[in-house]
């Protein structure tokens, strides 16, 4: 978690510096007078709570009624979104409203760490299941086209895909003997390489 000593000011002036500087509410931190002329500020919060807050309050400005429920596993956090009738708009076309959403809200929950000194959380969003039931497809394809790779020795270009898709082919392909990965191109047209290993 976030922690700044501030000299020489008043517990005012420290208030508004310490949500200037270390960007988040006053009410996520504590300050500690340590004397007169020092104030240790330390950020006080669960960024995991935070997160789930940030995804029900969306949820709620959108007029979508859902829920979320979050897992944590080692230092990946995971917000599932259940809705009754509003994935597809919650997903997007390209599931690019599912990224932004996923992106923002990792914003919002890594604020709460100093990143220069301590690793934050991997966030995951998912709405319906439908990024596990896309992942499972994509590492499905990435095995597939790995053991033809393997056979033929030749290197096979995959269509254009975001990048959290292409990751996920990184990873599932990461300790195979035989092929390797690399993406090519720019944003958006950016596609995933599979080739024999040299």
């Amino acid at each position: 978690m976030k922690e700044k000593l501030y000299n020489g000011y008043t517990l005012e002036e420290v208030e508004k510096l310490a949500v200037k500087e270390l960007g988040v509410p006053k009410e996520d931190m504590y300050f500690d007078e340590i004397s007169e002329t020092e104030i240790n500020v330390i950020v006080d919060a669960n960024p995991v709570k935070k997160g789930k807050d940030f995804l029900e309050q969306y949820l709620k400005n959108a007029n979508i009624l859902g829920f979320v429920e979050r897992k944590m596993r080692d230092n990946v956090v995971e917000y599932s979104i259940t809705t009754e009738d509003a994935n597809a708009v919650l997903i997007g076309k390209n599931s690019k409203t599912l990224l932004a959403l996923q992106y923002v809200t990792s914003l919002v929950v890594n604020r709460y760490f100093d990143l220069e000194k301590e690793s934050g959380l991997i966030v995951k969003v998912d709405v319906g299941d439908y990024r596990k039931k896309r992942d499972e497809n994509l590492e499905k394809l990435a095995v597939r086209i790995a053991k033809e790779v393997a056979r033929t020795k030749i290197p096979v270009k995959l269509r254009a895909m975001n990048v959290y898709e292409r990751k996920v082919i990184h990873t599932k392909l990461a300790d195979w003997k035989h092929v390797t990965t690399h993406s090519e191109g720019v944003d958006p047209n950016r596609c995933l390489i599979i080739e024999p290993r040299k």
